[in-house]
């Protein structure tokens, strides 16, 4: 599997209702991202055989629902154009299509290939709701067919990491992905030894008290130079 890094090529056209154009600069997929608002401009030249996702806008604990589905025939405009009628979740949609070639697109078998892939790659993440009912019956392909569509699949997450539908894996033994999407690991406090410092006998530990004459030899010097010092105990030949 070829999994390179996408340079995506972004382009804004001046007219704010314009879909807004995404192309992986050194990939065959072409992408397009369009607001639910704007699918009725949608160019004709869309209507080819590709893939899509229908997104849902996603809540404040950073969780989003999705679509995944194909179009063949008549193409991805006209099964759009259906799912603005059918399905009222969606607030954007992402296409997939072929783009080296103008005279080339995807036939029915590579667009359901990558129905079920994508399909995949989002069940996959903690954090995505799938409206699918089951799982894309996508065909066999051969391995070099294979190997060429999975060239979409990175680019394709670099798209919606970058409109803010970023995919994080879901978290193992949890049925439903509902982990937090994000969890604080903090490092153990290293044990380590104290720091030695030097005393009169060689090197004592930091919790030793401070270098110095003891409480009882500070008292008695006191009592000396004041004159009041009695010594009580036996005397030293």
């Amino acid at each position: 599997m070829r999994f390179a890094p996408s340079q995506l090529v972004v382009s804004l056209s001046c007219d704010l209702n314009n879909p807004i154009k995404i192309r992986a600069k050194h990939k065959v997929a072409g992408m397009l991202l369009l607001d639910r608002d704007h699918a009725n401009r949608l160019e004709r030249g869309w209507n080819v055989p590709g893939a899509y996702i229908l997104l849902d806008r996603p809540d404040a604990q950073g969780r989003w629902g999705a679509y995944v589905g194909k179009a063949t025939n008549p193409g991805l405009r006209h099964r759009v154009l259906q799912q603005l009628k059918d399905r009222a979740h969606w607030y954007r949609a992402l296409l997939i299509r072929y783009e080296s070639n103008e005279d080339e697109t995807l036939n029915s078998s590579e667009a359901g290939w990558l129905e079920g892939r994508l399909y995949d790659h989002l069940a996959k993440a903690g954090q995505v709701d799938l409206h699918n009912r089951n799982r894309p019956q996508d065909p066999t392909l051969s391995d070099d067919d294979e190997t060429s569509l999975i060239d979409y699949l990175l680019p394709i997450e670099s798209v919606l990491r970058l409109i803010g539908h970023t995919l994080h894996s879901r978290p193992a033994g949890a049925p439903d992905g509902g982990a937090p999407l994000v969890r604080e690991i903090r490092p153990r406090p290293s044990v380590s030894k104290p720091p030695s410092r030097l005393s009169p006998v060689g090197s004592a530990p930091d919790a030793s008290p401070p270098l110095g004459p003891p409480k009882d030899v500070k008292k008695i010097i006191a009592q000396i130079k004041a004159g009041t010092f009695v010594y009580q105990g036996p005397l030293s030949r």
